[in-house]
């Protein structure tokens, strides 16, 4: 996921000020410590392997940090490897470290579970005949996201979850008059591949004659001719440019666009069901969502996320907190674009900054402090929370020792102790920012 280098000069440093370091409250643990988050994973790669004393070390060092929760794949797609042995695993070594967790309990909205052999077992475990969506070529892409059926097994996931992990080292928050609320995520990277199969097509042009009130009218905005709201097929490549889209190129935009639109709405439907049938039985509990990129972004392969898998934000609307895995700092155009959605909704909002192959900067440089600044400042003024990803995944931009087998990355030890070093000083100085509360 590319995103700005440090080295670049950034447009957003200059709408931070010192004194608006600590505009926005920030979320805080139940003892009143700030929230700082690191995506850190202690399975699935292969052929990778780990064992429990090198994330115990791992952990540790975080923690010391100042890193108090970590961000992990808990999908039911992983709870069902081993009979929720890594799961369980995890939870214990974060006890140990004393961090808590916060879990992603699908990915993609629930994608993971649309294999034929996955479908067929969530009917062994929940009783639910998930229905698979479609997508543009007519190809199975995804469940129905707002089906009844995938809506029962979210939430039955999501409560079987709860009840082996809440008091356990599940992220709990001080939220509202001091009360310490249990966190989940129900999808981490925001996101729909399907959308159109006819059923939910039926439901666009619904949609489409509520906005638009007659054909004529969306024949005005979108340049088209068609004679009927029963005509417009999502599946027609002519009008919805789906590829030439991301580029500016589709001839038809707005038609391209309002169908983003519906199908961002759509995965806000279906979460926000499973999200309502949870509190049913725990209405203390926050839900939080977690999306690729920061909104506004004009990044190519943020707009070509976006469009791609409906990930406008209207489809966290259900969401209490949304986490941003950003590619760098916010530019002032994405300051203004997280604002307004704050405003709009009243959700509150975690800032993740991924790490590049260039942050191994010596401590003591000009460099190195500007990035601190940079980072923390802008956290600290424009959100709830403060976190960094891509700690160990195993890949081309990440901090992490040469891995065993080794793999052509160009790491090594030095380079992942500045790496570290410089994750330090930012959390430090996102702390010190914000205040370790009371």
């Amino acid at each position: 996921m590319p995103g700005l280098h440090l080295r670049i000069t950034l447009p957003a440093a200059a709408v931070l000020c010192a004194c608006c370091a600590c505009a926005h409250e920030p979320v805080r643990l139940p003892d009143g410590e700030p929230l700082v988050c690191i995506y850190y994973f202690g399975h699935w790669w292969e052929p990778w392997r780990t064992s429990d004393q090198a994330v115990a070390d791992d952990l540790q060092m975080l923690r010391g940090m100042g890193v108090n929760t970590v961000c992990l794949d808990h999908e039911w797609s992983q709870a069902i490897a081993g009979d929720w042995r890594w799961l369980d695993r995890e939870h214990r070594l974060a006890k140990q470290a004393g961090m808590g967790i916060i879990p992603w309990l699908s990915l993609k909205s629930f994608g993971d579970v649309a294999l034929p052999e996955r479908l067929a077992l969530a009917e062994q475990w929940y009783g639910t005949r998930i229905p698979v969506s479609e997508d543009q070529s007519g190809e199975r892409a995804g469940v129905l996201i707002y089906d009844q059926q995938t809506i029962r097994f979210g939430a039955s996931y999501a409560l079987d979850y709860l009840e082996r992990y809440r008091d356990e080292t599940l992220l709990h928050l001080r939220w509202g008059e001091g009360t310490a609320r249990p966190v989940i995520c129900l999808g981490v990277e925001t996101a729909w591949r399907g959308g159109f199969d006819e059923r939910t097509n039926r439901r666009f042009r619904s949609y489409l004659r509520q906005r638009y009130g007659t054909v004529e009218a969306l024949n005005d905005v979108w340049g088209t001719d068609y004679g009927a709201f029963d005509a417009i097929d999502p599946r027609d490549t002519r009008i919805f440019d789906y590829e030439g889209a991301p580029n500016g190129n589709a001839e038809h935009p707005v038609a391209v666009e309002d169908h983003v639109e519906f199908r961002a709405r759509m995965i806000s439907v279906g979460l926000g069901a499973m999200a309502r049938r949870v509190r049913q039985q725990h209405p203390e509990v926050l839900v939080l969502a977690e999306i690729p990129y920061q909104y506004g972004s004009e990044h190519p392969h943020a707009r070509a996320y976006r469009i791609t898998y409906g990930a406008n934000p209207s489809a966290n609307g259900y969401a209490d907190i949304v986490l941003f895995r950003c590619t760098g700092p916010l530019n002032a155009a994405e300051i203004e674009a997280l604002k307004q959605a704050r405003e709009r909704t009243g959700q509150r909002f975690i800032l993740t900054y991924r790490t590049y192959s260039d942050w191994d900067i010596p401590a003591g440089t000009d460099e190195f402090d500007r990035a601190v600044r940079t980072y923390a400042r802008q956290a600290a003024a424009l959100a709830g929370g403060f976190g960094l990803y891509s700690w160990n995944e195993m890949v081309d931009t990440h901090v992490a020792y040469a891995p065993d087998p080794p793999r052509e990355n160009g790491w090594t030890q030095e380079r992942a102790e500045r790496a570290t070093g410089l994750l330090a000083a930012m959390v430090e100085r996102y702390r010190g920012l914000v205040g370790e509360g009371q």
